[in-house]
């Protein structure tokens, strides 16, 4: 076994964050697929980090724009946003292995995502990754079977001085906990979670160094199962060879 290769937002250190282009690359850099999900006014998700941004000096939120005005905005980048439909139209049938991380905006986003998935029989590739436990819970309730990892928020240091239930984690199927490639605390996070039976994904893995610390990590003869990067050409290279 191996750690499966997210290319985050797409294969953002080539193309433009969270469009299909950058997706396209990353599948083809042998990746999956990593992006935001929120939902427009008229509840379209779409592919889009930040919930308000500026353009010009003007603000945009987009849960207050239907998804046309959106689509006339002129970024700078000339992106064009995709909907999430199109992300699933694209690549449906591309390789079975191809897995989706999705990051979302709210609860009422997940359940629309899940249907979504549903809809176009991609449920079993699906994992929906949120910093709050809570709507995490939630989303078990609705749908017994989508894979939910939980990403450990930035303001909490060390793992162990946080509150966790872990017990009631593993009762709703969360079973994964994904940390920052942060160097000064990432290999005790690692450590604990492992030490209390949860599996580890890990993200922000950028630099060939921290590639490789990455890659090298193991404790009681678990690896990190997933990385998240922007470069999944040069993450993908040195994990085969360390693994050839």
């Amino acid at each position: 076994m191996k750690p499966y290769i997210f290319g985050h937002r797409g294969a953002m250190g080539y193309e433009i964050e969270n469009t299909i282009p950058s997706f396209r690359k990353a599948l083809e850099m042998g990746a999956g697929i990593e992006t935001d999900i929120q939902r427009t006014k008229d509840n379209i998700l779409i592919c889009f980090h930040d919930p308000i941004f500026h353009i010009n000096g003007h603000q945009y939120i987009v849960k207050d724009l239907p998804f046309n005005e959106l689509k006339q905005i002129n970024f700078k980048d000339k992106r064009i946003i995709p909907t999430l439909e199109e992300v699933f139209q694209q690549f449906q049938n591309e390789d079975p292995s191809l897995r989706f991380s999705l990051d979302i905006f709210d609860r009422e986003t997940g359940v629309a995502l899940i249907k979504l998935a549903k809809k176009y029989r991609i449920l079993d590739r699906i994992e929906i990754t949120d910093m709050r436990i809570e709507v995490l819970t939630c989303l078990r309730d609705y749908n017994r079977d989508i894979r939910l990892i939980h990403t450990l928020p930035l303001d909490i240091l060390n793992i162990n001085t946080h509150q966790y239930d872990f017990d009631e984690m593993k009762s709703h199927g969360i079973n994964t906990i994904n940390v920052k490639a942060d160097k000064n605390r990432l290999k005790f996070n690692l450590h604990y979670i492992i030490d209390n039976g949860f599996k580890c994904y890990c993200w922000g893995v950028n630099h060939k160094s921290q590639m490789k610390k990455v890659l090298k990590w193991k404790h009681k003869d678990e690896i990190i199962e997933a990385i998240y990067t922007n470069y999944p050409d040069v993450l993908g290279f040195l994990r085969d060879k360390y693994y050839s």
